[in-house]
């Protein structure tokens, strides 16, 4: 690989040892060019000013300036993930588009996915871990389902749905209507985007129009997926691995 063809990011935190367990998971992976290790907001956001940085892995409670207060200054920040030990944060994480929230302590699984993601946004190509991260990907445990919640935008705000309660979700027009057993919340963005950020674990775009939650189906067929009486199309060109998933999932 290139080093032109590399991420480029700064590591933050005012932790020593938080620093230290990300540097750690940055040289496992080849895609990776980690241009400074900073302790404090000041000295990332002169970094970042340079204007080299690609991608920020940033600690939220600091002193003097927190990392929110560090995105919020910046005119054309890069791509951020924060790194913290609290979920107080996550709405006003979302509002800044930070591209994840990872909370501490962060596994390298969890890392890789992340690197992952940054690397769809900025080269839309899959990221490459050296030999000795494939060894200790092999021997981590695979990571835990752990979102129950998603933040979405909706009525000129933010909103905090619980993902237990998605029956499913179906796009309309320029809008996404996310259907709940007693109501219906509506959203601008898009349902691609939605598909991204859903849990694989639990939904599955079966149609362009429509994502379903797998623990919600009361019936299917080569055609269709029967969710709270209502008979939604498999598309076509989704058929063939939304079947493979309806017959494999524990029902």
């Amino acid at each position: 690989m290139k080093v032109s063809d590399k991420i480029k990011c700064i590591i933050v935190d005012d932790e020593p040892l938080a620093r230290d367990v990300l540097v750690n998971h940055a040289k496992q992976i080849d895609q990776l060019e980690v241009l400074a290790v900073c302790s404090n907001a000041l000295e990332a956001f002169e970094h970042i000013q340079k204007g080299h940085v690609q991608l920020v892995f940033l600690d939220i409670k600091m002193p003097k300036l927190n990392g929110l207060e560090l995105i919020e200054s910046v005119k054309n920040p890069p791509l951020v993930v924060f790194t913290t030990a609290y979920r107080d944060f996550a709405i006003r994480a979302f509002e800044l588009d930070a591209i994840d929230y990872l909370l501490k302590p962060i596994s390298l699984t969890r890392f890789l996915k992340t690197i992952s993601k940054a690397n769809k946004y900025l080269h839309g190509q899959q990221f490459e871990v050296n030999s000795e991260e494939s060894e200790i990907s092999k021997t981590e445990p695979p990571l835990p389902y752990e979102q129950e919640f998603l933040y979405i935008k909706a009525d000129r705000k933010v909103i905090k749905l619980n993902l237990n309660s998605v029956q499913y979700l179906e796009s309309l027009n320029d809008k996404v209507i996310i259907h709940l057993p007693d109501r219906e919340v509506v959203t601008t963005q898009r349902i691609s985007y939605l598909a991204e950020k859903l849990p694989k674990q639990q939904f599955m775009r079966i149609h362009r129009s429509y994502i379903i939650s797998l623990t919600k189906i009361n019936a299917f067929n080569n055609i269709m997926v029967e969710i709270m009486g209502r008979e939604l199309p498999i598309g076509r060109n989704y058929r063939s691995q939304s079947l493979e998933a309806l017959r494999n999932y524990p029902h």
